[in-house]
Order: C-alpha cells, then structure tokens, then sequence
C-alpha cells in the first residue's frame, strides 16, 4: 500500500515507543548509508554531507529528548492519586458546608426571614437615600481625595422585625433569662 494513499496517520497507528523506535531506526539507516559512501571530493559535496549529517543528528537529538521527557508511569499513578484524592476531600467539604447551611436556616427559622428582610430594606433605603451628582465639576477643581464612607443605621430595621416577629425590648436583667436562638459551629 502506497503512504499517498493511506487516510491514516502514523500516529493514529503507533504507540509513541514504536514512532520513537521507528524513528531511530531511520537515523540508523540514514547514517550507516552515510558512512558507505565516499568521501566528498569538492565544496557543494561537503555542504550535502554536512547538511546530511545535520539532519541525522536532529534525529538521534529527537529520539533522546523524548526519552527522557518520557513520563514515568509510577510518578503518574501517584500524581493522578493526589489530585484525586485533593478532589474528593473539596467535594466533601463542600457538601459539608452546604449542609451546614441549610440545617442552620432551617434551624433558625424565623430569624433568619426577619433577617433576610432587615438587609433588603436596608438596601433598598440607602440607595435611595444617596442623591445622584447633579452638577458638572471643572477638572482642574478635582483633587484625589480618599473615598466617601457612609454609615447605616440598622437600629430602625432591627426595631421593625422585632415588631415583626413579635419580640420585646431586651433590659439587662432579662437578657439572661430570654432564650437565645439556636446556635451551631461549622462541622
């Protein structure tokens, strides 16, 4: 079968030990035909045999990298073992962490609804309380200042699910007897 009309490539075929092989073989054949000849008597010769032998060279050079950048299977297995392992051990504490989550709003229930409305009021009050600039500013009058901090107070939304939730004002003396809403650590 002629290569022209093979649909295949050599490296559909071959395992990358047998090009190497194979390849090397070439080199070997290429340089034992080399060596055959005579020698070159006048300079485009010289260049031919130099150029000939330039290219052997690259072969066997080829040959050598690929064996030695050849990966060894243990240090693989083991690699692939610790990225598994680093994998499972993410799912896990992922998976954890989720679960943690969810029994904790389910454990706190109601505050955390009450909780979850406080912040979306909050929100929702401070950007409409921050008034758009208005009036174009000359660039020479720019300075570079630090930037604004604004502060929130939370005490009117904090009142509000209180009332929501139908909690009384804590004094000093009853805060130890009041119970206090479930608490869980993370696993």
């Amino acid at each position: 079968m002629r290569m022209s009309c093979d649909d295949h490539t050599a490296q559909e075929k071959l395992t990358p030990e047998e090009r190497r092989a194979l390849l090397r073989a070439f080199a070997d054949r290429m340089l034992l035909k080399v060596t055959a000849m005579d020698d070159p008597e006048d300079m485009p010769g010289i260049e031919k045999a130099v150029r000939t032998a330039a290219v052997i060279e690259r072969l066997y050079s080829r040959c050598d990298r690929a064996e030695r950048q050849k990966p060894e299977p243990r240090k693989v297995d083991a690699e692939r073992a610790t990225h598994e392992e680093a994998a499972i051990k993410a799912q896990v504490s992922l998976a954890s962490t989720l679960r943690w989550s969810n029994e904790r709003r389910r454990d706190l229930g109601q505050w955390w609804e009450a909780a979850q409305n406080v912040t979306k009021t909050v929100t929702q009050e401070a950007q409409l309380a921050t008034p758009a600039p208005q009036m174009a500013i000359a660039a020479e009058h720019l300075t570079p200042s630090a930037p604004k901090v604004s502060y929130v107070d939370y005490t009117d939304c904090i009142e509000q699910a209180r009332a929501e939730l139908a909690l009384k004002k804590r004094s000093a003396t009853q805060s130890s007897q009041l119970p206090r809403p479930p608490f869980r650590g993370p696993p």
